[in-house]
């Protein structure tokens, strides 16, 4: 028994001393500098059960270490701030002395103050404010495995230069700023994890599937989508952000396996043209410190090249426009545990480590540099006050009494955005418009929040072509609200510090005869879902009306629903108790009617008015479908109308029952996979009644298909009529993908071509020239045909899209059929080529065009375009609903 207890002990003394051998070489490769690590806060390596690099760690595992932290250290505190879609927690970890944390409030405050001019710039007695951005794209998963390294030192270790850092800063981390996308990428690898590991590209573990890990549960591009707030992800980290301000803010990244490390700073050309150049400026002097930092562990990097600095889409730009010296870090992928590069083998080890490099020189440049970078915030907050005083547009104007959702969701914008908002103090007519007093509101150019106001109303103006991203984001435009510019002085009423109370409700007494709601406002849509779900009949008005209602006179625009008594399947008492329901619910006005007697315009029993039917809706999914496009269509259809879309896999489409839905989505992508059968049986579909809706390249496909027997234009790059050139088919949108430290190709507009090109030109010139044939995303001007269905409740012709495609049709030979059509001079903001404007002019944009018993409604461009383009998307929305209806205008 004693010699059984004895071998006992042994094997468990050098099962120990084999643990502390590995953490002690894992601590070496990662802390070669190490001298004083506190063994009693555990490294993720002893929580977790592996080294750092060897596994790809879950977000729940990621949350767990850092609780497990702060239960052992002082340094460290844990918040969540949100809940993902997929009810994966959302933390922040502050990291700081003790000392600090005590008096954490009274830091934020004094920090904040520095956004007034008239208050003094803070002392190098002050901490710097610091935060690391890690994993907002899911599948770049080294940077969340470097927070965990991060944490774990900045808890564990005592030598002085560490003191130092606690005591002269407050470090935020938010460790995964992705965690749906997180864990989807983390079960991909973790499942095709080879022992020992392959380094074949080529092996499944680095050949991730659709959708990817790149985005959110909605396969929405979260690093897209600081100035949108679409997503729950975002709205809840940009509450913290706008808590603090930090004076450094990191944003890790990943980029193409063969690239090396990126950081800032980028090109002045990529910059964007309403920054102070002296912010910018400080990142070249950071740059310093992540240079030593890599050059002391011979890590390869570049600086100046590629990257875009330019819009607040991005969470490296964002922070700038709010005085932050905020920058982009890429590291070369390893998209797995090895993978082979033109640079040898790469690691997930070894991308960890110079991410942790790069973190750490982040901490001590920005306490060697506080000094100056309070001055940078301080003077930016002054810079953008004199700047929005210098603006020709002293101020903006908007809201439209008609449409109190989409001005609420405008508003409930600006306000998380902190930008100052009034009510207006009386009526005002500007631009040929008028805006009510009590319905409208007032942003003035003159806050120190300028730059964000000007990117949300302002047109830009670039003159460069080399960007990777939409150069198009004004959000007004976006939205398709009322708004003016003032370019006078003017009065302000009481600032706004929230929004309303809703205010849905049902006007008049239980009605005998029928209820009214207005298609005006942005929610009608979602109304008459929430009342088809209670199998409640609702008609659509063809025509506007004006009825007489218990307030009164009031007009009626087409696409206004009728609810009759007469013919319900429930009882009058049940149906008003319905409608109050569907009014509170929708934040709506419902209005009772006594008669059908209107008091201009259609009657109520006119045969203009038709009944609606319920859409069952089937989505295109799958690999070769666009995966944003196809998330922004199930986000909308969820989010904005509760409506369980069905998504229908690509492979499944052979073997599926078409005949239970009535609509079928096709986002942009490749549909060259489905074969005869499958596009005979989508015709058939549609003969008998079906409404098909097609964005962008699907547009493309349906016309080369015979689907519809519309066309597509000769200048673009199609060939003849029923033969056109392949479209890509990535997991990711072209503009979501990076490549090897290059910016993605873009969706290009190429003429076509009766011989080759006998011109001459430089190789250095390639980038530019090529460059400026690309439509990167551009906001362009149509003409709306407001009287058609698809436009119900929509009041001014002019609508605003977001083209980041090539797909150019020609207006229908239908007269009646094309929806809205470019302008002669469409382009508005962002940057578009001469050429490129030139072939968009005057092409259709929309078409709804009758194939056989059914409709198929063509959007040239993506009218869902990452989930904040409203103004389109109600068209979309329409097409669902009233589809079926249009009988193709003959």
């Amino acid at each position: 028994m004693k010699i059984r207890l004895t071998i006992t002990r042994i094997l468990i003394v050098l099962g120990t001393f084999g643990i502390q051998q590995q953490v002690s070489a894992q601590n070496g490769y990662f802390f070669p500098k190490a001298t004083q690590l506190d063994p009693k806060i555990p490294t993720p390596e002893q929580f977790l059960g592996y080294p750092i690099g060897t596994y790809f760690t879950r977000h729940d595992q990621v949350v767990a270490y850092f609780r497990q932290l702060e239960k052992v250290s002082d340094r460290i505190h844990v918040q969540g701030i949100g809940k993902t879609y997929e009810q994966r927690e959302q933390i922040i970890v502050t990291i700081t002395a003790p000392a600090n944390y005590n008096k954490l409030e009274q830091i934020r405050q004094e920090h904040l103050k520095q956004i007034d001019p008239a208050t003094p710039a803070l002392t190098n007695s002050s901490p710097i404010i610091i935060h690391l951005g890690y994993g907002v794209h899911g599948n770049e998963t080294s940077s969340t495995e470097t927070s965990l390294l991060t944490g774990y030192y900045l808890a564990a270790s005592n030598d002085a230069e560490t003191q130092k850092w606690l005591n002269e800063s407050v470090i935020f981390i938010d460790p995964s700023l992705n965690p749906d996308g997180r864990d989807r990428a983390a079960a991909w690898v973790n499942s095709y994890h080879s022992f020992p590991a392959v380094g074949d590209p080529l092996d499944k573990e680095h050949q991730e599937g659709w959708p990817g890990g790149r985005t959110n549960h909605y396969f929405t591009d979260l690093n897209r989508d600081w100035l949108n707030l679409v997503q729950v992800e975002s709205r809840n980290r940009l509450t913290f952000f706008h808590q603090w301000y930090p004076n450094v803010q990191i944003d890790f990244h990943e980029q193409g396996t063969n690239a090396t490390y990126y950081f800032e700073p980028t090109p002045k050309s990529h910059e964007s043209p309403i920054i102070p150049q002296f912010l910018y400026e400080y990142q070249v002097i950071l740059a310093k410190y992540h240079a030593k930092a890599l050059d002391d562990i011979g890590s390869l990097y570049f600086t100046k090249e590629n990257y875009d600095n330019l819009s607040p889409i991005y969470g490296s730009t964002y922070p700038k426009f709010f005085g932050s010296v905020a920058a982009t870090f890429e590291q070369a992928s390893s998209r797995g545990i090895l993978q082979e590069s033109t640079n040898g083998p790469l690691t997930f080890a070894f991308t960890i480590r110079n991410h942790l490099a790069t973190s750490f020189s982040t901490i001590s440049g920005a306490i060697a540099e506080k000094a100056g970078l309070f001055k940078v915030q301080k003077d930016f907050f002054k810079y953008a006050l004199e700047q929005g005083q210098k603006n020709p547009a002293k101020g903006f104007v908007f809201g439209d009494k008609n449409d109190v959702t989409l001005t609420q969701k405008f508003l409930g914008l600006l306000l998380q955005h902190h930008v100052e908002v009034y009510e207006t103090s009386d009526n005002i007519s500007q631009e040929g418009k008028t805006f009510e007093k009590g319905k409208s509101y007032v942003v003035p150019s003159a806050q120190p929040n300028f730059l964000i106001v000007h990117s949300i109303f302002e047109e830009n103006s670039l003159k460069d072509s080399i960007f990777y991203d939409n150069t198009g984001w004004s959000i007004i435009h976006a939205y398709g609200l009322k708004y003016a510019k003032i370019p006078t002085a003017f009065s302000k009423g009481a600032q706004v510090k929230g929004l309303a109370a809703e205010t849905g409700k049902l006007t008049g007494d239980r009605s005998g005869y029928a209820y009214l709601i207005n298609s005006s406002d942005y929610n009608f849509t979602k109304a008459l879902y929430q009342l088809q779900l209670k199998n409640i009949l609702v008609k659509t008005a063809f025509k506007s009306f004006a009825a007489n209602t218990p307030s009164g006179k009031k007009a009626y625009l087409p696409g206004s629903l009728v609810v009759p008594v007469v013919g319900q399947t429930i009882s009058a008492d049940s149906l008003y108790a319905a409608l109050n329901t569907v009014a509170k619910t929708v934040n709506i006005e419902i209005t009772s009617v006594s008669s059908g007697f209107s008091a201009e315009g259609i009657d109520l029993g006119s045969s203009n008015i038709r009944s609606l039917r319920k859409p069952e809706v089937a989505l295109a999914f799958g690999q070769g479908v666009t995966s944003s496009e196809a998330g922004q269509v199930w986000f909308l259809l969820n989010q904005q109308l509760n409506l369980p879309v069905t998504k229908l896999d690509l492979q499944s489409f052979g073997r599926a029952a078409l005949g239970r839905y009535n609509v079928l989505v096709l986002p942009g992508g490749n549909y060259s996979a489905w074969d005869k059968a499958t596009v005979d049986k989508i015709k058939a579909w549609v003969n008998d009644g079906g409404t098909l809706i097609t964005f962008q390249t699907a547009t493309a496909w349906a016309v080369q298909q015979d689907i519809v027997k519309e066309k597509l234009s000769q200048t673009e790059n199609f060939g003849r009529r029923g033969d056109i050139a392949p479209v890509p088919a990535p997991t990711e949108k072209p503009e979501d993908v990076k490549k090897e430290g290059v910016k993605a190709a873009v969706t290009e507009i190429r003429p076509q071509q009766s011989r080759p090109s006998s011109e001459r030109l430089d190789y250095a010139r390639q980038e530019d020239v090529e460059g400026s044939k690309r439509i990167n995303g551009a906001i362009f001007l149509s003409d709306l045909d407001i009287t058609h269905p698809i436009a119900f409740g929509v009041t001014s012709r002019k609508l605003f899209i977001n083209k980041n495609g090539s797909t150019l049709l020609l207006p229908s030979a239908n007269k009646y059929a094309t929806v809205a059509q470019y302008t002669a001079k469409p382009f508005i903001n962002g940057y578009s080529s001469k050429a490129n404007i030139a072939k968009v002019a005057n092409s259709a944009a929309i078409i709804a065009t009758a194939s056989g018993g059914g409709e198929v409604v063509l959007f040239a461009d993506d009218p869902t375009y990452r989930g904040y383009w409203l103004g389109t998307s109600r068209l979309f929305l329409n097409a669902i609903f009233f589809g079926n209806l249009l009988g193709g205008g003959r």
